[in-house]
């Protein structure tokens, strides 16, 4: 019996999409193969060259997944220690949960190499007895190269601790890019750094005291010492410059037009420079410092009467209120030393502006 016209066109629809599944899914599997061979060769690289730079490092084997939707290797845990020395002097440490390399089809396409980290991370850096430790719920970096990192978490605590006074600082949101120009000669840019936070609880301010920060946005550049060795990143003789281009927040308890903002120069490592202080709706921000008897004790006599006529003359002054405050702000040793002079000679001047 001779079949209808329509059950034939369907069968041959039927093997055209099983011979399309087929070849699909084999050239698939061929992928997979060829990007986690690449992966794995990448992960194992990165260990043997953190080996060789002083890390003791212990993992669990690595895990190849992802297909057939994308193609990953992957570590459950991951600790790696790095002691002291004479060539690195600082000591660090690291212990991470489920490590992944590489993630779906579409991303390793749109962004590169993917690093995610889904479990909690934790570091430590120790620095001439200055203790920084870091956590994280997740942590995820995405590389074009390994010297354009880009970084995020859904929030980061850090502490600060040893001969620092102790403080606990927590970011939400954090995104940024991480450059890095390891053979950079003396004076050009080593490390370029740009991040911001939708939030920062407990930012640490002089004498000890802490406030809260929304919208935090920072972009620094770091240049290479003329030191003769090849330091590590980690290492501070390697900077010979802090390159400070933004610093700026708003305090949470502030109304949304006002901002705090610093840029400048520091020479590294004595920190010693100047920075130009920005400061947009600074009539509430000089009433907040003039009432916290912590910092106000620290002020000189000469600053405390010039923030005092800084108040007085904004309510005879027409548009003084509204103008955003800059002033430069000399730095020794990395503390911030207000220059009651300067602060003077630029009010006097902002009050004859019509």
């Amino acid at each position: 019996m001779v079949r209808p016209f329509f059950t034939v066109r369907y069968n041959r629809v039927v093997l055209v999409l099983i011979a399309f599944l087929a070849i699909s899914a084999a050239l698939d599997t061929v992928f997979w193969h060829r990007t986690t061979h690449r992966l794995e060769a990448t992960a194992n690289t990165a260990l043997t060259n953190a080996r060789k730079n002083g890390w003791t490092v212990e993992t669990t084997p690595l895990c190849k997944g992802g297909w057939p939707l994308g193609a990953w290797v992957e570590l459950d845990r991951l600790n790696a220690t790095h002691p002291a020395s004479s060539e690195a002097p600082y000591d660090a440490g690291w212990a991470g949960e489920h490590i992944r390399l590489g993630g779906s089809w579409a991303t390793l396409l749109r962004q590169g190499v993917t690093i995610s980290m889904s479990g909690h991370q934790a570091a430590r850096l120790v620095q001439n007895g200055n203790v920084l430790t870091a956590l994280a719920p997740a942590f995820q970096i995405r590389a074009k190269n390994p010297d354009n990192l880009f970084f995020s978490a859904p929030k980061l605590d850090l502490t600060l601790s040893g001969l620092w006074p102790e403080k606990h600082i927590s970011l939400n949101a954090l995104s940024g890019r991480l450059i890095r120009f390891p053979k950079a000669l003396s004076g050009a840019t080593r490390l370029g750094l740009s991040a911001q936070t939708k939030g920062v609880i407990g930012f640490p301010l002089p004498y000890g005291l802490s406030t809260d920060l929304r919208n935090v946005r920072l972009a620094i550049a770091l240049t290479a010492s003329n030191t003769p060795k090849t330091r590590s990143l980690l290492d501070p003789a390697s900077y010979g410059r802090l390159l400070l281009q933004e610093a700026s927040a708003s305090p949470t308890s502030s109304a949304p037009g006002d901002r705090i903002g610093l840029s400048g120069a520091l020479d590294l490592p004595d920190a010693n420079g100047a920075l130009t202080l920005t400061l947009t709706g600074w009539h509430d921000l000089t009433v907040r410092l003039l009432d916290q008897p912590q910092i106000e004790s620290h002020l000189s006599p000469d600053l405390q009467t010039a923030l005092q006529t800084l108040l007085k003359k904004m309510s005879v002054t027409p548009g003084l209120r509204e103008r955003p405050l800059s002033l430069s702000v000399p730095v020794i040793n990395g503390r911030m030393t207000p220059d009651a002079q300067a602060f003077s000679t630029l009010l006097n001047s902002e009050s004859k502006v019509p």
